[in-house]
């Protein structure tokens, strides 16, 4: 009889232990999950509005880069100005802190005038690699946020700190903005940093919990994968410069 008894105490003990550590588990996977913006994400590499729009766009840059990169120590590939420039603020980015670095990048680029796709590149909709972009002195909202990732890469940014992230705005009374954005989003110090090239002053750098409540993340992409944050709140329709 005793025996039984504290067969019973000791399964009790270990179910509820059980059953604590698996509401921990789960807990800390939900925590987990609020990332950029305090949106939750999942997997976006098989979900159909992925697949068919910003798959084959996101693939063609990544290939572009992979086959040769747009970036190099002394600024080939740009006009004499700009090149000086760049190797100006490699100089300035060697031993600087990371968040000086996502700085000098970020205000190195937004320099440069946004171009709507029809002028720069006569098409609707294109995504332009960092090369096109450097050539073209301008571009779109995610031609500057693609620029901005490979030139961070260049820097020794590993791709999971990186995603190419867009957003839709919503106004003070909660309404989306009609146009969809585009920026570049780094994470530094355990931190997600807004890369934007409509920042002002140019150099700045935004932490992401700015962003909350101002814009809803969409989706984001990097060479590892892609991620939904949530479903857009507003009509599906181009990015804006």
């Amino acid at each position: 009889m005793r025996n039984a008894f504290f067969h019973r105490v000791v399964v009790s003990c270990v179910f509820w232990c059980v059953l604590l550590t698996v509401g921990l588990a789960v807990e800390v996977c939900a925590c987990r999950a609020a990332t950029m913006f305090g949106a939750p994400e999942q997997p976006a590499d098989d979900l159909p509005e992925y697949l068919h729009v910003y798959a084959p766009r996101w693939q063609r840059v990544l290939e572009a880069e992979r086959a040769a990169s747009s970036f190099n120590a002394q600024g080939k590939g740009m006009n004499s100005t700009d090149a000086a420039q760049w190797r100006e603020m490699l100089k300035q980015a060697k031993n600087a802190p990371e968040t000086q670095k996502l700085r000098l990048i970020n205000g190195f680029f937004n320099q440069w005038r946004p171009k709507d796709d029809a002028a720069a590149w006569q098409a609707p909709e294109y995504w332009a690699t960092p090369g096109e972009f450097i050539h073209n002195r301008g571009g779109d909202c995610e031609d500057y946020a693609i620029a901005k990732y490979f030139a961070l890469r260049y820097l020794g940014f590993p791709p999971e700190r990186l995603r190419l992230t867009t957003i839709r705005q919503v106004s003070a009374e909660g309404k989306p903005v009609p146009l969809l954005h585009a920026v570049l989003v780094a994470q530094s110090s355990g931190n997600w940093f807004v890369l934007d090239n409509n920042a002002r002053p140019k150099m700045s750098i935004m932490p992401h919990t700015q962003y909350k409540g101002r814009f809803v993340p969409l989706f984001s992409m990097n060479e590892l994968g892609a991620w939904k944050h949530r479903d857009d709140p507003g009509e599906k329709r181009e990015s804006r410069p």
